[in-house]
């Protein structure tokens, strides 16, 4: 029965780096932050709308 070689630190290196890359891409941790600065269109038209007229005011 052949056994496998002997796993050169290099190839070792790239496998986890490509493992620990393909984990990030999977991640939903990675879109919690961009959810939390998202403003609705309509909201967001309120809002420069409220801020215009408060610059015209002032």
């Amino acid at each position: 029965m052949a056994h496998a070689p002997p796993l050169n630190i290099y190839a070792v290196g790239a496998m986890s780096s490509v493992l620990v890359i393909y984990a990030w891409l999977k991640s939903p941790i990675k879109y919690k932050w961009a959810a939390e600065n998202r403003i609705s269109p309509k909201a967001d038209l309120a809002w420069r709308n409220s801020a215009q007229k408060w610059l015209d005011n002032n």
